[in-house]
This record gives structure tokens, sequence and C-alpha cells, in this order.
């Protein structure tokens, strides 16, 4: 059976909204229906055995559920570390030390959106046991972590050090570990995300200060210090180097500001929009921020437009589609492809999704809501194609030349707008390749093991790039690549530019 991707995001939206039910109503995050983990769950030990099924069901669980959970990666591979882990419980574990090995065998897949997070209430938990953790953050730059932020209490370190050794090991050893909790689908994403969990993937690879640093100053200069860690207050007064600031400062007027979108008329001409998420919560502000941004730009008679979504994480594709819809009546598709297995863990986490009151409705829709769904079983794939089409302008429309920013924090459906943008040239992409991969996992699901109670997650559809070339395994490249400059913004640079000679 082949549909369109679009039926598939809206089917359960729109059947729901024909028996009178509103998404908010109805909706909820499946991880509100899974049994919440007790003190006494978190201190208790559980089996060997117990453990080795947990990693056994999470690997059935991914080969059930996915329609090609080793796009990226072999299956003997992971068999492999699933084996050697299994072999390595030999005692019986609390959730904390059990939890490094399910985030291993997670990394392993090497897909951006099989990532095992560390659970708050374990973090916390053990924060009460007395446990500390670093009170720096850090990338990985070459064999060493570049500290990017420290806690305010910590004044041995400052943003811009390097850490050359951590407990008596070469930095590039505690690397190395880092990276093989995260998946590796890109190097850039993956160092970016050891960058904002520093202190958790830490905490996790079983760093527990007080411990010894030896650190490269600005200056040149090396020294040992001895760190003492912190609680709590991590991030409390933290000194954040300039260039990790999560959100750019304002840099012109300042036409509209609704947080988290903003819009500025910078060199007095050209109007900058800030799209810095894709949540499909924020639909309705977006679509009205579009609406105020563009109508202000246009009143100031802004020459050009710039969208930054260097930063954008992802959230719901539909929210490019809106911003698209102001700019261009081209032909386009964001994914040349979906491919969705139908799985009882996947039909699971949709029942999660639903309020309880709900649920009762769902063998009823979802076949009538969905083509091909009651026709196929569990463990069967669903094909959904779409080919590129026009869609109708909304209005007010910009009409002057526009640059799309990209880079490698580019990821999920941003970098699926990313990669329709640059296929279409629907705008001129600047910046660097995107952090995620067109052709890719995706849909999570969320599943709760048996026996440890960690909630993992796994992909129910794989999405083919906007060009349907299964072949091209790579990022969105750009239009015009500018290398990456810790002086000044030169993406931004070249974008203004690049206005200034459409213009």
């Amino acid at each position: 059976m082949i549909v369109r991707p679009a039926a598939v995001t809206l089917a359960l939206i729109l059947g729901l909204a024909a028996v009178g039910c509103s998404p908010s109503s109805f909706r909820q995050s499946p991880l509100e229906s899974m049994p919440p983990i007790t003190p006494e769950g978190i201190a208790a030990k559980r089996s060997p055995e117990s453990l080795r099924a947990d990693l056994d069901a999470l690997v059935e669980l991914h080969e059930s559920a996915c329609p090609d959970p080793y796009l990226r990666t072999d299956a003997a591979t992971v068999h492999a570390l699933r084996d050697r882990l299994k072999a390595a419980i030999v005692e019986p574990m609390r959730r904390s030390d059990f939890l490094p090995l399910v985030m291993e065998l997670q990394a392993a897949y090497r897909i951006d959106h099989i990532v095992q997070a560390v659970p708050q209430e374990d973090l916390l938990a053990g924060i009460d046991r007395g446990e500390r953790l670093l009170p720096f953050r850090a990338e990985p730059e070459g064999d060493s972590l570049l500290v990017v932020a420290v806690s305010g209490a910590e004044t041995q370190l400052e943003p811009g050090d390097r850490i050359l050794e951590l407990g008596g090991a070469p930095a590039a050893a505690t690397i190395a570990r880092l990276r093989s909790l995260v998946p590796g689908e890109s190097a850039r994403f993956q160092d970016r995300r050891i960058r904002d969990s520093f202190r958790s993937l830490s905490w996790a690879a079983g760093v527990r200060p007080p411990v010894t640093v030896r650190v490269r100053r600005s200056d040149g200069t090396v020294s040992e210090r001895e760190l003492a860690g912190v609680g709590r207050d991590a991030r409390v007064n933290e000194r954040v180097a300039a260039s990790t600031e999560s959100a750019p400062t304002s840099i012109g007027e300042v036409l509209v500001s609704e947080p988290p979108f903003r819009c500025e008329l910078i060199e007095g001409e050209i109007a900058l929009i800030d799209f810095p998420t894709m949540s499909g919560e924020l639909a309705e502000r977006w679509e009205s921020f579009l609406n105020h941004a563009i109508t202000a730009a246009n009143e100031r008679h802004a020459i050009g437009l710039i969208v930054d979504i260097r930063r954008n994480g992802g959230g719901d594709s539909n929210l490019g589609v809106t911003l698209l819809s102001h700019l261009t009546e081209k032909p386009y598709r964001l994914a040349g492809g979906m491919i969705w297995r139908k799985s009882e863990a996947g039909e699971e986490s949709i029942r999660l999704g639903v309020k309880p009151a709900f649920r009762w409705l769902l063998p009823m829709i979802l076949p009538s809501v969905i083509p091909g769904y009651g026709s196929v079983a569990n463990g069967e794939n669903l094909t959904f194609a779409d080919e590129p089409e026009s869609r109708s302008l909304t209005t007010p429309r910009f009409v002057g030349p526009s640059c799309l920013l990209i880079g490698e924090g580019t990821f999920s459906s941003a970098m699926m707008l990313a990669d329709g943008v640059r296929t279409y040239d629907l705008m001129t992409t600047i910046g660097s390749p995107t952090g995620g991969i067109p052709t890719s996992l995706g849909e999570l699901g969320f599943a709760q093991l048996a026996n440890s109670q960690l909630v993992v997650q796994f992909c129910q559809k794989k999405f083919l790039r906007a060009s349907g070339d299964e072949s091209d395994a790579g990022p969105a490249v750009p239009h015009i690549e500018v290398p990456a400059d810790t002086t000044g913004d030169a993406t931004l640079l070249r974008a203004i530019e690049e206005i200034r000679r459409k213009r």
C-alpha cells in the first residue's frame, strides 16, 4: 500500500477530531503511562539473569519494531556486542550500574534517534547518596576536552581550559568511552551530544569526583588540579564560553519577539529570523509569529530574508512547511518516501500516547484513517510515498531573496527542511553540513524493559531523503559551505553578502 507520508502524520489527529476531540484533549506523552520507578526500585539490585534478559529484549524490540534497524551497522556487530555485555554481568547490579550497558548497546545502532538518556531520578538518587558530578562541561577537540562551561563554585577551571588527563587517564580515553555511549550516525552531532550532556554522560561512565585533572590553560601552562565536584547546584552561576551560548544575542533592531522565535532587522535592510525549534506544540505560535514577522519585514521594505536553523533540533516538519508557504510556490517534498513497520510495541506506544479515556477508540480509528493499516500484520511494513507538489502561498508573502542557515546542530525535522530546501532550490542554504542525515530512522516509540524498568527508545519508520536517492548516505550539504569561524559569524556574513548580490 502506497500513500503520502502526510496521511500518516495526521491520521490519528484527524480520526479523533472526527469524533469531537481536540489534540490537546486526547494526547499525552507515552512516558506518563509507564509505571514510575520507586526509590526502592532505584536502590535494588537485579539478578544477572534478569538483566541479561533485558539486553536480549532490547535487541528483539528493534528487530521487531523497526523496518531497517541495521541501516548504519549490521546485525552481527550488534549481536556480538550484546553477547559481550551479557557476559560482563556476573553479579547483581543496580540500575545505575546497568545503565551504561544499555547505553552502549543502543549507541551501537549508530542511529541518532536511538539514544539512551540518563534517567534524572537515578542521577538525583546518586547525588543524594553522596556521589558528585564534574564541575564543568566540555566537548571533544582532538585528544583533549575543551572546557565550555564551569560551575559557579569551581574556581580552579575557566571556560577555554583544556583537560589533558582525567582521573589519571588520558582525555582521549574518556572521549572514547563517552562516544561509546551515544550514537555515531554523524560524528558532528555525536560530539555535540557529548557537550550538551557532558556531566550526566560522565556520571553514567563512572567518573565520580573528587578527581584529579591535568589542565592546559589558554596561556600554555600545564598543571594538575583536584576537583571536588558538585551536586544539584551544578548549573548555578555557571560561567559559559561566549561561543557556546545556546541562543544568539540581538545584533539588529528587534521587529518581533515571540519566544522562542525572534525576527530582527540587521544591516538596516535584511530580516533575520531565529528558528531554534520545530516542536509540534508550538505550531500555532510559529504560524502567528511568521504572520507578524513577515508583515513587519515587508513594512520595513526588507530586501531579503535569512532564517537560522543551525541550532534547531527538529520536532514537527509541518512547521517547515508553514515557513515555505510564505516564500514559494515551487513543487517540493521534504522526504522521498517512508517505510513504517507495524508492530506490537509500536501499537502499544501509540496507545500510551493517548489519554486512557480515549484508548477504546483506537481499534476503530487507526484502520479507518491509515490506508492499509488493517491489511498488514505485526512485523510487516507499510510503504508511503510522496511526490513533489506545489502548495498555495500564504499571506503575508515575502518576495525577496532568502537564505537558510544550516549546520551541525540542524537535526531531525529541521534537517529534513534543510534537505528539501537544498534539493529543490527553495532558498539558498549556507553554512556547514547538517548534523542529521536525511535517509534515516525516526518516529520514536517508547518501551520499558521488564526487569530494570529502564525506558528505552526505538524507531518505527525509515525516511528517505528528499531526492529519493537511497545510495546517498551523507548529510544535507549547503549550496554555499562556510568554514567554521570561532571569532565571528562568517555564515551570517556570507548570507548577508548573498542577499545583496541577489538583490
